[in-house]
């Protein structure tokens, strides 16, 4: 709760004067409980009437679907940059950084059957997709910025709109910037992303032909074999074969100069036990002395990325975001796209799983990293009731399971006086219901005839 309230806070003053402060905090916190909730879509608000989601979001009574849509198309485009400054996570003081920046198409619709990107079910026929590119911090594990984008924008340029700022937040310190293959697409932008001194790049190498005839021809004396455990207990190990060459890219550049690189090149060559063998391979910028395998394992790390959107997408729901363009514009071929709507949905999202993250962090280790579902299931679904006293809000709460735990959390949140400012201030006092003791059996039963 104490996060619900500095996110008030931070709608307030970034779309309070653009908005109106009631309405802004309304907007912010109805999207913020959506993900934390796992309400799917906005037009569920109109089947909602418990008064615990509405004092959750600012009112006595829940918004409905209309007027929660057309203030989310109505917030400012300048509000919502701000908003995401207030609310994003800081980078720990560390020497080196790993960030992730990687980006994902908006699937519409539905999720039974498989779409291409930019598919139009409805229409049969393909159709303008939006991109949503996070940047995101591998140690961590959290999501640190976000750029809306029409489908059309490559991965390296989105990364070069997003370093400056993080090279800032990161106050001086080396960024170690993991890339999809997306951003091997163009060179000469991988080029001049990869030029700054205090930046490593480490880009996956996409799988074409005249690659992969030329990782066939290192030759062998250059391979170095490793074993890894199996997917499970009793797995035979999976072996790889390692090996380092140098790439030449040569770019063409715009004022007619020529651009030669010979760019450090780990291969990975994975033994398969029936069929062809899976080949992989890293581009690694302005780092010669890192261990090949070091780097290899550094890259697999991004994936906790690539689940963080999964969850985002299945649990969060942030593939039901508005629209990016505009569908009442005249040129349906090349219609306007106004981003803030979709930055303010998809952003808060993001919030929402940075925070619940962090929640389990502090939860006993069988909870750590657990799933939204999970937390969910065990700690947002418990039955209460809630009583108004004189400038409190009691909040009695029957937990099933996990008392103990239930005890702490109680305790620890009461210990920090939280005063909930969109409702008369009043601060907020959790309580547990004691447990009902057993009758004495001893004490009713007699003796048998």
């Amino acid at each position: 709760m104490g996060e619900a309230v500095r996110l008030h806070r931070a709608a307030v003053r970034s779309l309070g004067r653009q908005m109106g402060e009631l309405e802004a905090s309304r907007t912010v916190l109805s999207l913020f409980f959506k993900c934390v909730l796992g309400i799917e879509r906005v037009f569920h608000f109109d089947t909602l009437d418990d008064p615990g989601l509405a004092l959750l979001t600012g009112g006595e009574r829940v918004l409905d679907a209309a007027t929660l849509g057309a203030l989310i198309r109505a917030v400012p485009r300048s509000g919502v940059e701000r908003l995401m400054v207030e609310t994003r996570s800081r980078l720990s003081w560390a020497m080196e950084h790993t960030v992730s920046i990687d980006e994902h198409s908006i699937a519409r619709f539905t999720r039974k059957f498989a779409i291409p990107k930019g598919y139009h079910t409805i229409r049969n026929k393909k159709m303008k997709t939006e991109k949503l590119s996070f940047s995101f911090d591998v140690t961590g594990r959290r999501l640190l910025s976000l750029i809306a984008t029409t489908g059309d924008v490559s991965l390296a340029q989105v990364a070069a709109r997003l370093l400056p700022s993080l090279r800032r937040r990161a106050r001086g310190s080396v960024l170690r910037v993991v890339l999809d293959a997306g951003a091997a697409d163009d060179h000469e932008a991988l080029l001049n992303l990869a030029a700054h001194p205090r930046q490593v790049t480490i880009v996956r190498v996409p799988r074409r032909p005249a690659y992969r005839k030329a990782w066939a021809k290192i030759p062998r004396q250059q391979w170095c074999r490793l074993e890894e455990a199996g997917p499970y207990k009793d797995a035979p190990p999976k072996v790889l074969h390692l090996a380092e060459t140098k790439t030449h890219l040569a770019v063409k550049c715009a004022d007619g100069s020529r651009w030669d690189v010979d760019v450090r090149t780990i291969v990975v060559r994975e033994q398969a036990r029936h069929g062809k063998e899976r080949w992989h391979a890293l581009w690694v910028f302005r780092d010669e002395t890192t261990p090949a395998w070091d780097i290899v394992e550094e890259y697999r790390q991004r994936q906790h990325h690539e689940q963080r959107y999964r969850v985002m997408v299945h649990d969060a729901y942030v593939d039901t975001a508005p629209s990016g363009y505009d569908k009442e514009s005249k040129d349906v071929e090349h219609p306007e796209f106004n981003e803030h709507a979709l930055t303010l949905y998809a952003w808060l999202a993001a919030v929402a799983t940075n925070l619940l993250d962090e929640f389990a962090d502090r939860l006993p280790k069988q909870f750590r990293h657990a799933h939204l579902r999970t937390l969910r299931r065990w700690f947002f679904t418990v039955p209460g009731e809630i009583y108004l006293g004189h400038g409190t809000l009691i909040v009695l709460l029957r937990p099933r399971r996990l008392r103990e735990l239930w005890l702490e959390l109680v305790q620890w949140s009461n210990c920090r006086a939280l005063r909930v400012p969109w409702f008369d201030n009043r601060r907020l006092i959790l309580s547990i219901e004691p447990p009902i003791s057993k009758p004495d059996q001893s004490a009713t039963s007699g003796s048998p005839i």
